[in-house]
C-alpha cells in the first residue's frame, strides 16, 4: 500500500475515442521500450523501460528516466490494473539529485480514462512522490513541482495516443484524429509516434 504523496502533479488531455474502447491494463504490459522512449521527444527524459512479472505474479515496470534534475530508476508494482484505470507504485525509487546526490523515495504513477461524451474521453496522468522533510524543502528551492509538471505535460499526450493506438490496433479506421489539451480540443493535432517497425531507431 502506497504512503500518501506530498508532491503530486497531474495532466489531462482529450482524446476523440470513447472511454470504453481503452484497456489501459492491457496496453501498459505491451508498452515497448522504444515507445516509452519516444514519449519524451523534446527532452529525451525517458531512457529505458521493460516489463516483467515478479515472483508473486504481479507486474513490475522498470523505468529509467530524468525529471526535475533527478536521474531515477523506478520499479513500479501494480496496485490497480483495470481497463480505465491503472495505479503503479515504486516504493523505493533510486535517484540522484543533479546527477550526484543519492536518494531514495516513493513514486506513484496513476493513469485513468473518463468519458467526456459518447465519442470523446479524458486521459489523465498523475505522478506523485513521497519526499522526506529535507528533500521536500530542497524541492521548494529548486522548484521541483514546476519541473515535474513540465515532465508530465510532455509525456501525457504521447501516453494517451499510444493507449488509443493500442485500443484500435485491430480497427485502424477508429484511431483518434486528435489528442488535445483541456479546452483546446480539437485544435491540437495528435503527436505522431512512428510505426512499431521504426521505433527502434529512437532508442
Amino acid at each position: 500500500m502506497a504512503k500518501p504523496d506530498n508532491l503530486k502533479t497531474s495532466t489531462s488531455v482529450i482524446v476523440d475515442l470513447p472511454a470504453e474502447k481503452f484497456d489501459l491494463a492491457d496496453w501498459i504490459v505491451h508498452f515497448s521500450n522504444e515507445e516509452y522512449v519516444a514519449c519524451t521527444p523534446a527532452t529525451g527524459a525517458h531512457k529505458v523501460m521493460y516489463v516483467y512479472r515478479a515472483g508473486d505474479g504481479r507486474w513490475v515496470f522498470r523505468n529509467d528516466e530524468t525529471a526535475a534534475g533527478f536521474l531515477m530508476t523506478q520499479l513500479y508494482r501494480e496496485e490497480i490494473m483495470e481497463p480505465q484505470h491503472i495505479f503503479l507504485v515504486s516504493p523505493r525509487t533510486k535517484g540522484r539529485l543533479l546527477g550526484c546526490v543519492p536518494l531514495t523515495l516513493q513514486i506513484t504513477w496513476d493513469m485513468k480514462v473518463e468519458p467526456v461524451d459518447k465519442n470523446r474521453s479524458k486521459f489523465t496522468c498523475t505522478v506523485g512522490a513521497r519526499l522526506n522533510p529535507l528533500l521536500f524543502i530542497a524541492g521548494l528551492l529548486i522548484r521541483l513541482s514546476y519541473w515535474t509538471e513540465a515532465h508530465t505535460e510532455e509525456e501525457t499526450p504521447h501516453f494517451a495516443e499510444s493507449a488509443a493506438r493500442w485500443a484500435t490496433r485491430d480497427d485502424p479506421e477508429q484511431r483518434p484524429t486528435y489528442v488535445g489539451a483541456i479546452g483546446q480540443f480539437p485544435v491540437m493535432p495528435s503527436p505522431t509516434l512512428p510505426p512499431s517497425s521504426d521505433r527502434r531507431e529512437l532508442s
